[in-house]
């Protein structure tokens, strides 16, 4: 699960709900990207709930040196669950796709509601003069 390729249909799936809602708004785009994200980030503390070092980070005991299990890290926000191995490799357990997406995601959001609040402020400003 380590490619682009889930990112790609996951997007794909919420684009493709943007457009069955018809958002061209700004409050529908802040719809879709709200669910996008909700929905990477809920996947996402899946991954890292469910990620049992003990199985997920396995010694490697046919390889000559035998490498051992040195650590686990994990984090919800950003999205991190990484093994790491005494002669220093590491295997990423949650996708590198998601952070980009959850951050993409909340930036859109954030960009909707400041062109929202600005279109409402001119609306009110042009029934309300001084």
């Amino acid at each position: 699960m380590q490619s682009w390729v889930p990112a790609v249909l996951f997007l794909g799936f919420c684009l493709a709900f943007a457009r069955v809602k018809k958002s061209r708004s700004p409050a529908g785009l802040a719809k879709t990207s709200t669910a996008t994200g909700t929905l990477t980030l809920l996947l996402g503390w899946f991954k890292v709930i469910f990620a049992f070092p003990s199985s997920a980070c396995p010694d490697f005991r046919n390889r000559r040196p035998t490498v051992n299990f040195d650590h686990y890290e994990s984090s919800y926000f950003p999205l991190r669950a990484t093994c790491h191995w005494d002669n220093g490799e590491q295997k990423a357990l949650v996708g590198a796709w998601m952070n980009p997406l959850l951050f993409t995601c909340m930036a859109v959001l954030t960009g909707c509601l400041v062109t929202m609040a600005v279109l409402a402020h001119r609306r009110y400003r042009k029934g309300h003069p001084r």
